[in-house]
């Protein structure tokens, strides 16, 4: 209709319609809408218009307007509101061509589920899992020049709707809960298929779907009583991010003086923020270093920037209902930030769960980044930690001959270093993920191997998270683009489905009712959701631990030795598992009795006390 009426204009008329339709179109206001009720009644609005704000914005509306302000960026305007005897309304910012709408909502009152010690995750790599949707797989005007299946670092096609159609598929295999690699737009020139280097923080990006799809397919699990992990980052965005090719003003990135645009690399080092030795040169190089080059470092010490953040995270929690956020790069920020930014979140939503990449090798590193620290000057209200510590300990267990420190015996040790944990059965542990060869492959293809680690993973302390595909044996080793495989079946051309049974290899239907007998287990089993760790000194390679609490005791016995069988006596073990007692083998379903074990060369015994 719009085409009819302009058709017959005259041209200068066109003209000049087209130009304010223009500016109007460019006025964009971040966040772009927010809600009545908050715990925070104070908002700071984001005004932009690429063709420069004539006036710092004025706002029509029952609101009070505490400050409005141009940037040092006149194509930017400050504006903080105080929402607290504000009713659901829609303001009008601005004046004239430039005036664009801001609606203030009611809130759901949803509040996220708790994430917890019982949950299991399921972590995916959308790009390569599913690909539900082909028609959103090349939408124009995208930067991306890789697109196609034989381009392991190129665009494949995996969206939201295919993970939205596979959800009964995750849940009957045993896991509650879905962690999904960022789905933010990532409108990068390469590799924008992993998500981490964002462009835009309020929109779904295109080629995965949309906003309203991601808010089905959170609608989706919960109704399937699953729980959503958003995958978040603070320490930077894209270098083709709105931010960084328009910069407000400066202070929005860290930049250093000497080097060339701007750009130093980080070190990577975070035991610099508390080593009491470390140089303020080196502390200034792992917090204010960027990631890499296309990936500008967020200053989170300017206010504007920490308001930005944190109104994002919330926006996302009460937009969409998510129920926790897996924090990339955790502890490259500014920490006083986070720490900030965790209390800002828990304000309103006090069961929301926090947990953050710390990828490092030791538990006195690890742990100086969770709640409860007492070393940690800031208080970081962070629920859990992804646990490198015990990933490295698990890959050495079954790749290492035993030793005093090595081994099956760095298991123990690691473990045993919990004291520095408020609370260490929260903590999110894994055999690979996103980043890392796959479990498979690092076990050298040894399925076995990898029957043992999982039958570990899901009886020790913490939260499981596996990585999609390793149910149908996905082993490889061989960098980002090949380790984050497609998902065969998750594209109509495939010519197997792995999805089904029928699709599956012998040996992968074998390891995806392995994965799924023991996680079924795990959900009703309290000893495993809920009881205490008791381990016990691993002797000639074989490591003995119990979870138990009053009502139930779980014995379980591996044999890391990778050739010996081993019959290991239970008379050690009597304090948890009293002589003459029987239980019932979990992996075999026999009934268990005598006064020892017997074990093949690479094995996991799980026995549930009578």
């Amino acid at each position: 209709m719009k085409g009819k009426i302009y058709k017959h204009l005259p041209t200068q008329i066109l003209f000049a319609l087209l130009i304010i339709n223009s500016c109007i179109a460019q006025t964009k206001i971040f966040p772009p809408h927010w809600w009545v009720s908050m715990e925070n009644d104070t908002l700071e609005l984001l005004v932009y218009n690429k063709n420069a704000l004539q006036e710092a914005p004025k706002v029509k509306g029952n609101v009070q307007v505490l400050s409005s302000e141009l940037a040092t960026n006149p194509n930017y305007a400050y504006v903080m509101l105080r929402l607290d005897k504000a009713n659901p309304q829609t303001l009008k910012i601005g004046e004239g061509r430039q005036s664009v709408k801001f609606e203030i909502k009611s809130r759901s009152g949803v509040q996220p589920a708790e994430i917890g010690s019982a949950d299991a995750m399921y972590l995916i790599t959308p790009d390569r899992f599913a690909n539900g949707d082909p028609g959103n797989d090349h939408p124009k005007g995208f930067k991306e020049k890789k697109y196609g299946r034989d381009k392991p670092y190129g665009r494949h096609g995996g969206d939201i709707k295919g993970i939205t159609e596979h959800l009964d598929y995750i849940k009957n295999l045993g896991f509650n809960t879905l962690w999904i690699s960022p789905l933010v737009t990532n409108d990068q020139p390469e590799e924008s298929y992993h998500g981490y280097a964002f462009t835009d923080h309020y929109s779904i990006d295109p080629r995965f779907g949309s906003n309203a799809e991601y808010a089905d397919l959170v609608k989706q699990m919960h109704s399937r009583d699953m729980k959503m992990v958003m995958d978040v980052v603070y320490n930077h965005v894209g270098d083709q991010h709105l931010l960084f090719t328009d910069l407000p003003d400066s202070g929005f990135f860290n930049w250093h003086k000497g080097y060339k645009d701007g750009f130093r690399q980080t070190s990577y080092r975070a035991a610099t923020l508390f080593d009491p030795h470390a140089s303020e040169s080196d502390k200034e190089q792992f917090r204010d270093g960027w990631f890499v080059k296309h990936m500008p470092d967020l200053n989170q010490k300017n206010p504007h920037v920490a308001k930005f953040l944190i109104q994002n995270s919330i926006w996302w929690i009460e937009e969409f209902g998510v129920d926790a956020f897996r924090i990339d790069t955790y502890t490259y920020p500014d920490q006083n930030f986070m720490g900030k930014l965790a209390k800002s979140i828990n304000r309103e939503y006090p069961n929301f769960f926090l947990f953050g990449e710390t990828w490092v090798h030791h538990p006195e590193i690890q742990s100086y980044f969770t709640k409860g620290n007492k070393l940690n000057p800031v208080q970081t209200q962070l629920d859990a930690v992804t646990d490198f510590t015990l990933y490295y300990a698990l890959q050495e267990a079954l790749n290492q001959k035993a030793g005093w420190n090595e081994g099956i015996t760095k298991v123990y040790y690691r473990l045993a270093a919990d004291y520095l944990y408020e609370r260490p059965d929260l903590m999110v542990t894994f055999l690979d993920n996103h980043d890392l060869a796959r479990a498979l492959g690092q076990y050298g293809g040894d399925i076995q191997k990898l029957k043992t680690a999982l039958g570990m993973l899901f009886t020790l302390r913490g939260i499981p998270c596996v990585y999609y595909g390793t149910e149908v044996l996905m082993k490889a080793t061989d960098g980002h683009g090949h380790i984050r495989e497609d998902f065969a079946g998750g594209w109509s051309n495939d010519s197997i489905n792995k999805f089904t049974e029928h699709g599956r290899s012998k040996a992968e239907n074998e390891m995806h009712d392995y994965i799924k007998k023991l996680l079924d287990y795990r959900k009703n089993s309290k000893a495993l959701t809920e009881g205490k760790l008791t381990q016990f000194v691993p002797q000639d390679g074989v490591y003995v631990y119990f979870r138990h609490r009053e009502t139930a005791t779980v014995m379980v016995v591996v044999n890391a030795n990778q050739e010996e069988e081993k019959t290991v006596s239970l008379k050690r073990f009597e304090e948890l598992w009293p002589a003459g007692s029987s239980g019932k083998n979990i992996l075999s379903g026999q009934s268990f009795s005598g006064s020892e074990i017997k074990l093949e060369p690479k094995s996991i015994q799980i026995i549930e006390l009578n």
